[in-house]
């Protein structure tokens, strides 16, 4: 499984100090996935906060698209 990263999805992370293996991490033990259409969401408990990881599969790699943390634990991992 390849992960690539969309120029939207660099900056975010770079912006939000989010580092790539956090989002591989999500992205190999998630606490939760969500699927929508052809976009899924996942989910990754890290302390006090959730790690939000957007993407979309292509064939087996993975285009990640964007990242965000949330202290909304509940809304996220209900």
């Amino acid at each position: 499984m390849k992960i690539r990263y969309t120029l939207h999805a660099l900056e975010r992370m770079k912006q939000r100090k989010i580092d790539r293996t956090l989002i591989e991490n999500c992205l190999t033990n998630s606490d939760k996935v969500e699927h929508e259409y052809d976009v899924y969401k996942c989910i990754k408990r890290i302390n006090d906060k959730v790690l939000v990881v957007i993407y979309k599969r292509e064939n087996k790699n993975i285009l990640v698209i964007t990242c965000f943390k949330s202290t909304k634990i509940q809304k996220y991992l209900k």
